[in-house]
């Protein structure tokens, strides 16, 4: 599945911009990390992106686009053919706007014809190489070229490469590595460095005119996703001398999740000062090699806004606790504890620290990804200093209208974007945690979840949850989540505030759990 930076790269939509898609539920994840709230797309997303470009192109608003989606296919087509006759009488723009209409399926269907799309083990590279990050394209051409009069004719070969580090779309600042061939050894007086060009397992290629890159290099992240590949690295643009470029992105092959993977957490505990403190999350990576301490290239940090704090002692807080070595955590529906390496490096003058994190893809085979965090302070924080407490509401409940049993139907990032009829955009209903809950006289609640260990039911203790006129309180978190009652066609919802962990320790914002009676 695409990342989101994956995807904003591939559509040219901005990362910000799909978060909105998000919100406004044009555009909602295939799949989030229960975690981290990372956000994942299946390969239709990617079609929908061109969607709503081409549709945004000729005029719609995103309330439009999202009343479009909501359209059975075949009503869907049949607008778009009656659109098409309107534009039809439209002047120049309105012409070129129907242009894109009538070819925007054929294009994609295109791109993944006229590439032989080729998953093989790649040979090694010798090259003269430079990374550097470049202002626009040109700049980066001008770069090579001048890497290409600085490397001794003698040992040369006819091949340059271009590795993308970034992660996501960018219109300036582009991370490059930039490379020549050689055949010898490199002398120290041209000022580059030597670098082996090695790939780790296999990757996916084509060959194309150097004109149509940029569809094949689409193509190919198509192709991947949609035969169960996960990027494993940075994609590499290798030029011929006859105006050919082959494409390489690295890969890995998928299979089944694992639903019963476990590691043991009951790990004796071995110090680690230098681990000791709180770390801010500066990137989310493939690989190791896409870091650069100059250039945070994910968006995704905005969702892990409070970093790690990693406790003495290795006290665990949320679903986070450590030994020397090794972050432990237990995360995920079905439930998922992992042991994930990490380790910690001096570079520019500030302490990272690198952590091979075992996502969904892991658990299907995959490649863990890498945290990259930064270190703020060495505090010895404990549980309680680092807890997000609320202001308990000292107010009567006294509400009448909430009382009675309620049962969950879904999971929406606020009330404002319920829709009945996909009352779950967040999560499958199936991953939901809170069940049920029952608001009786006096303020007590009984709560039903739902155990992700056995898969069954059960009644939380009637001291840990109370409500009062406006508020569900939950005792060891202290925690006050808004309610708020709402009616859809003569059908009483009720929203309720879920201040799990992530708002407690995460920083994150509550998404809300949905009730009907």
């Amino acid at each position: 599945m695409y990342k989101i930076g994956e995807l904003s790269k591939l559509s040219k939509i901005p990362v910000k911009t799909l978060r909105y898609y998000d919100i406004e539920g044009l555009l909602p994840p295939d799949y989030v990390d229960d975690l981290t709230g990372y956000r994942y797309y299946g390969a239709a997303k990617l079609s929908d992106c061109y969607r709503i470009i081409a549709l945004k192109e000729l005029g719609f608003s995103l309330r439009e686009i999202k009343a479009l989606f909501s359209l059975p296919k075949e009503n869907f087509s049949e607008f778009l053919r009656a659109k098409e006759e309107e534009l039809h009488i439209l002047k120049k723009r309105t012409e070129e706007r129907i242009t894109i209409l009538q070819n925007l399926n054929a294009t994609l269907k295109e791109c993944m014809s006229m590439f032989d799309i080729v998953i093989r083990k790649s040979d090694e590279l010798r090259l003269a190489y430079d990374r550097k990050i470049v202002s626009s394209q040109a700049e980066g051409e001008k770069i090579l070229q001048y890497m290409q009069h600085t490397v001794p004719e003698a040992i040369s070969g006819r091949r340059t490469v271009l590795i993308d580090y970034e992660t996501e779309y960018r219109t300036e600042n582009f991370d490059m590595g930039f490379g020549v061939e050689i055949t010898g050894s490199l002398p120290k007086s041209c000022g580059l460095a030597e670098k082996t060009l090695s790939f780790d397992g296999e990757t996916a290629n084509l060959v194309c005119p150097a004109s149509k890159y940029e569809d094949g290099l689409s193509a190919l992240h198509k192709y991947v996703l949609e035969h169960d590949y996960q990027i494993t690295g940075p994609s590499c643009k290798i030029r011929y001398e006859d105006s050919t470029v082959e494409i390489k992105l690295p890969v890995v092959k998928l299979k089944g999740f694992d639903v019963n993977y476990n590691e043991e957490l009951e790990l004796p505990f071995e110090n680690d000062e230098e681990a000791i403190g709180h770390w801010e999350m500066t990137d989310f990576l493939p690989c190791r090699e896409m870091f650069h301490p100059q250039k945070q290239k994910s968006a995704l940090i905005e969702d892990f806004v409070n970093g790690l704090y990693f406790l003495p002692g290795g006290e665990q807080y949320w679903c986070f606790g450590w030994t020397k070595g090794l972050l432990l955590s237990t995360c995920g529906y079905p439930a998922r504890k992992s042991q994930n390496p990490y380790t910690i490096e001096k570079i520019g003058g500030e302490t990272y620290m690198f952590i091979e994190f075992k996502g969904p893809n892991y658990y299907r085979g995959g490649r863990a990804d890498i945290l990259v965090f930064r270190k703020r302070d060495s505090n010895a924080y404990r549980k309680q200093d680092i807890m997000r407490k609320d202001e308990i509401p000292d107010v009567p409940a006294d509400d009448r209208a909430v009382l009675g049993k309620w049962n969950v139907c879904g999971l929406v990032h606020s009330p404002e974007a319920f829709d009945p009829r996909n009352p779950c955009p967040i999560i499958p209903f199936d991953g939901l945690y809170w069940r049920s809950a029952e608001f009786l006289e006096g303020g007590a609640i009984v709560n039903q979840f739902m155990n992700r260990s056995t898969d069954s039911l059960y009644t939380d203790s009637p001291d840990v949850w109370r409500w009062v006129t406006g508020y569900v309180i939950c005792n060891p978190r202290v925690t006050a989540g808004q309610y708020v009652l709402r009616r859809f066609e003569d059908t009483a919802y009720l929203f309720v505030q879920w201040k799990s962990g992530d708002y407690s320790f995460g920083g994150t914002e509550p998404c809300w759990y949905v009730f009907r009676r």
